[in-house]
């Protein structure tokens, strides 16, 4: 009883540790080429302890066929897998220079030919004997050890004088292969010599399996310490390294778990100092996110960096379930210098480039929309009579001058509620929305005068320059933008022919009020 549990132990257990390390390489990443065929190497690694008990257990006589199917053919189809795994991690280094070492990857299938063609030369069906006394077994599995481990010497020597040179990792990475290739064949060598002796020949097979073993035991080292084949996490991993956009992890709670480098440029904490740190710390007054409110959501906040910078970002966020637990996924989009560029943008298309008031086209936009909502309101039309003649007489650079005055003092006497623009040239408006006092417009355009031509204005008593300023209310005087400027325009002119520097409101018979 106790040397059928020590053999049970000596193959059952490999064998489930192979079996468990074939899934564990599998589930590493299935995408993976190299995976998947070390998962079938450890598998038919597993299968070959299995066998090997069986045909301890079961009379040779009796179970040939079994042994022949689930032995000698998987051992050889074992055979040719190792030794193309081996090629493939030599690959990893750089294209094999040396091809026609290839050819011997076809010895295994003419060993399987050989096994399954001539049973009897081989031991499989035939004699009272072990499969492995008999001579032409033995001989079979002396070529297929050799092949397999010369093979995989070979081409590891090869990948071994690219990758010395090569980074730290990919050196360890192919010394634990070298490892489990040296310690494979010294095994191997092991079962071959004590084939030849009587005392250690019914071992001489199981020997052979612990080479295997050994070699799965370094490859397997290889591969989780030394990166030799990524897992789809560490593949995550390294996307979520090298994002170009801010990532965090989050909690229910909102408090970081993780982050990646590019958050420090962008929050100023490092991903290290970030951890435990609520989100909201880093938020804009009135800004939040809608944690637990949706599954995935894309907005734009106001969020403040550690030196008290506001920044403008666009917020990605994703609810996940990671380790059984609820989790928020936050990629962060700085967009303060696009924000900043449009800012300037529109300021460059909306302003005037002398003045810094509204030009033209941003008073057309607003006067349509102002007559659009139905409100009441009025435009004050605004020209400096004469103005000609300081350009004549000083020079454009004085009139740029003066002009960037005016504008200065008609911004400082434009009301709050008010806004001020440069239509062209010597011409400006105030648009006054919302006007529930109709003496406010006359009110306005007196302070307008006054700031321009009374004392301290910045219109100089000696200057030929005067103001003329017509009226016009909407929808009164006009539902649309081409009827109320022609309105004020008509109520200026009335201000022209009576003396300027004074202002007209528009009337149906085209009289004007003087101030």
């Amino acid at each position: 009883m106790g040397g059928f549990l020590t053999n049970l132990a000596l193959h059952i257990i490999p064998g489930a540790m192979l079996g468990w390390l074939s899934a564990e390489v599998f589930l590493r990443n299935p995408l993976h080429r190299l995976n998947r065929l070390a998962s079938i190497v450890f598998a038919l690694m597993a299968m070959q302890f299995g066998a090997t008990f069986l045909a301890s257990f079961f009379p040779e006589a009796d179970a040939a066929k079994l042994v022949n199917g689930l032995l000698i053919v998987p051992t050889c189809v074992l055979g040719f897998l190792m030794m193309f795994f081996v090629r493939e991690l030599g690959v990893q280094s750089g294209k094999l220079p040396v091809r026609y070492l290839d050819i011997a990857l076809a010895v295994p299938f003419v060993l399987i030919v050989l096994v399954v063609s001539q049973p009897g030369v081989y031991g499989a069906y035939g004699g009272n004997l072990a499969l492995n006394q008999r001579e032409g077994a033995q001989a079979g599995l002396i070529v297929l050890a050799a092949t397999v481990w010369l093979y995989a010497s070979a081409v590891w020597m090869i990948g071994w004088n690219k990758a010395r040179n090569a980074s730290d990792s990919i050196g360890s990475q192919h010394a634990q292969a070298g490892l489990g290739i040296l310690a494979g064949a010294a095994v191997t060598l092991t079962a071959i010599v004590a084939g030849q002796s009587e005392f250690a020949a019914a071992y001489a097979h199981l020997i052979g399996l612990y080479a295997m073993l050994l070699f799965a035991f370094f490859i397997r080292r290889a591969i989780l310490h030394y990166g030799l084949m990524p897992s789809v996490m560490e593949k995550y991993r390294v996307l979520f390294e090298l994002s170009p956009f801010g990532v965090l992890l989050l909690d229910e709670n909102g408090q970081v778990r993780e982050a990646n480098p590019v958050v420090k440029l962008l929050l100023g904490l490092s991903p290290a100092e970030l951890i435990g740190k609520p989100i909201s710390m880093f938020l804009d007054r009135g800004e939040r996110l809608p944690l637990g409110e949706v599954g995935s959501a894309m907005l734009e906040v106001g969020m403040v960096d550690m030196a008290g910078e506001p920044r403008r970002m666009t917020v990605h966020l994703n609810e996940v379930t990671a380790e059984g637990e609820r989790m928020y996924c936050v990629v962060l989009q700085d967009e303060t210098g696009r924000k900043k560029a449009e800012e300037e943008i529109w300021y460059l298309a909306y302003h005037d480039a002398l003045t810094g008031v509204g030009n033209r086209l941003y008073f057309q936009e607003t006067l349509s929309s102002l007559l659009q909502n139905g409100s009441e309101g009025a435009l004050l039309l605004l020209d400096l009579d004469r103005f000609k003649a300081v350009n004549d007489r000083h020079g454009h650079q004085a009139g740029d001058k003066l002009l960037r005055e005016i504008a200065s003092k008609l911004r400082e006497c434009t009301p709050s509620n008010g806004m001020l623009f440069r239509l062209g040239g010597d011409e400006f408006a105030v648009v006054l929305p919302d006007v529930g006092d109709t003496r406010q417009p006359a009110a306005t355009a007196e302070q307008l005068l006054a700031g321009l031509t009374g004392h301290r204005g910045a219109i100089s008593p000696d200057s030929p320059v005067t103001v003329s300023i017509g009226i016009a209310h909407w929808p009164a005087h006009g539902s649309d933008t081409t009827a109320l400027l022609h309105a004020a325009d008509v109520a200026m002119y009335k201000s022209k022919d009576q003396g300027r520097n004074r202002y007209s409101v528009y009337v149906q018979a085209f009289a004007g009020t003087g101030a």
